[in-house]
């Protein structure tokens, strides 16, 4: 098993697919920052805990999707007075997980495959709904700080010269994967780059992928804009002819040499996409028409 592994005697995270992060608010006492996909990566995180001496006494949820919030509802049933904070407009999808999946099919009750637990996690209570500012949790004080775009409010975590990045932004390795990093919104998720450099800090641990020093964070973060790059102009590529928003999808799948495994994988992707979408509809890159057959996508002349 993995341990944990500290920048300093109060700071610290547990490295994996999801690196999960530690910070100590009290002798003995710590708080979780996100919990991993279910209960069994929350189990991971509180037997390393126990190794290092640390009782978690509460979570701290970066946003709502389920690989950061899914392991939330087993502290919360395991763990007696455990408090649970997140961002306000990020709450109602933890404590109603119902309504990823509902979003995901455009406001309709979702069919069975989008209800699983990479998509849906199992709902838990947010005790304190938080707003961008310090926070202090016990004898520690954290900086929050907004860094929307991968979702509606996502939040960095900061404390001493850490920061927990959650998905402000990704590995190299999971840029690769994926090909386009998700997003509800691709110019916010952009602009978050940029505040995420600008933290006075050494060290940036993203949700997924490699720590980075003060050193590589400049090269990460272009890699980063460059794959958004990569995105917009596949989009745009896709849009040269009137195309519907399933071939746009189609385009940009084949394009990057993709292939959905599952329904969830695919509306997931297809989520991601129609960001792109409505950001060149911002910028009045795109435009849309009703037909009779659905709405069509094309290039403003």
């Amino acid at each position: 098993m993995t341990g944990l592994y500290f920048f300093n005697e109060r700071v610290g995270y547990l490295p994996g697919t999801n690196n999960l992060g530690v910070v100590v608010c009290a002798p003995g006492r710590a708080i979780a920052v996100d919990t991993g996909i279910d209960k069994e990566a929350a189990r991971v995180l509180r037997r390393a805990c126990d190794v290092a001496g640390l009782q978690i006494v509460a979570t701290l949820l970066t946003h709502h999707h389920a690989d950061h919030v899914g392991g939330n509802d087993y502290f919360e049933r395991n763990i007696p007075g455990l408090v649970c904070y997140a961002p306000r407009r990020e709450a109602p999808f933890i404590e109603d997980p119902y309504l990823e999946p509902s979003y995901l099919s455009y406001g309709a009750a979702p069919i069975a495959p989008l209800r699983n637990r990479f998509v849906m996690a199992t709902p838990s209570v947010v005790h304190h709904r938080i707003e961008p500012g310090l926070l202090t949790i016990e004898q520690v004080t954290l900086q929050i700080m907004a860094i929307p775009g991968h979702s509606l409010a996502q939040v960095a975590v900061l404390v001493d010269d850490v920061c927990f990045a959650a998905d402000g932004f990704f590995g190299t390795a999971v840029l690769s994967k994926y090909g386009v990093p998700y997003a509800h919104d691709v110019l916010a998720q952009v602009a978050s780059f940029d505040v995420v450099r600008s933290f006075d800090v050494t060290h940036w641990i993203p949700g997924h992928g490699d720590v980075q020093s003060s050193a590589t964070i400049d090269a990460t973060l272009d890699q980063n804009r460059q794959a958004v790059t990569r995105g917009i102009m596949l989009v745009r590529d896709a849009c040269t002819m009137p195309s519907s928003f399933q071939q746009i999808v189609a385009h940009v799948q084949q394009r990057m040499g993709l292939q959905s495994s599952a329904l969830a994988q695919y509306a997931v992707f297809a989520s991601g996409i129609s960001a792109y979408v409505t950001a060149l509809h911002t910028q009045d890159v795109l435009t849309v028409e009703l037909t009779n057959e659905g709405p069509v996508w094309r290039l403003n002349q």
